[in-house]
C-alpha cells in the first residue's frame, strides 16, 4: 500500500513553492516580533518597546502572526496530498489574507500566499469518480 503523502513521487508545483515561501516569511515576521518584544523590555524602552499597532502588545501580535504562518505552511503541505489540493489552496489563501490584519509577513508573504493558493486552485483537477456503475 502506497502512502498518499509522498514528496518524491509527485511533481512540485509552483503554487506549493510560492505558498511555502509565503508561510516562511509570515512565520519569520511573527518570530521576530516576539523577539523584539523581549528586546524592547531588556533595552529599557518600557511601554514603547512592548507596544505596536494601536496598543497591541508585540508578543500577542507576533504569536498571532506566527500561528497564521504555520497555518499557511500546513495548507501548502496539504496541497501535496493527493485529493486535498483544493482544500490546501483555500487554506493558504484564507490564512494569507488574515495575515494582513497581523502585519502581512512583510506584505510579500500575503501576496505570495494568495498567488500560490490561487495557482493551485486554478490547476486543480478533481479525481475521477471510481465508483462502479450499478444497473
Amino acid at each position: 500500500m502506497q502512502a498518499r503523502f509522498d514528496l518524491r513521487r509527485r511533481q512540485v508545483s509552483t503554487g506549493f513553492i510560492l505558498s511555502v515561501v509565503s508561510g516562511i516569511l509570515i512565520s519569520i515576521q511573527g518570530a521576530l516580533r516576539i523577539i523584539r518584544s523581549q528586546w524592547g523590555l531588556e533595552l529599557g524602552l518600557g511601554e514603547l518597546g512592548r507596544r505596536s499597532l494601536h496598543g497591541i502588545d508585540y508578543k500577542v501580535l507576533g504569536t498571532m502572526t506566527l500561528i497564521l504562518g504555520i497555518m499557511v505552511l500546513l495548507g501548502a503541505f496539504l496541497m501535496r496530498i493527493k485529493g486535498r489540493e483544493r482544500e490546501g489552496g483555500i487554506t493558504v489563501i484564507a490564512f494569507s489574507v488574515l495575515t494582513i490584519f497581523a502585519g502581512g509577513g512583510y506584505l510579500a508573504g500575503v501576496i505570495l500566499g494568495v498567488i500560490g493558493g490561487a495557482y493551485e486552485l486554478s490547476h486543480y483537477q478533481p479525481a475521477p469518480n471510481l465508483k462502479p456503475e450499478t444497473e
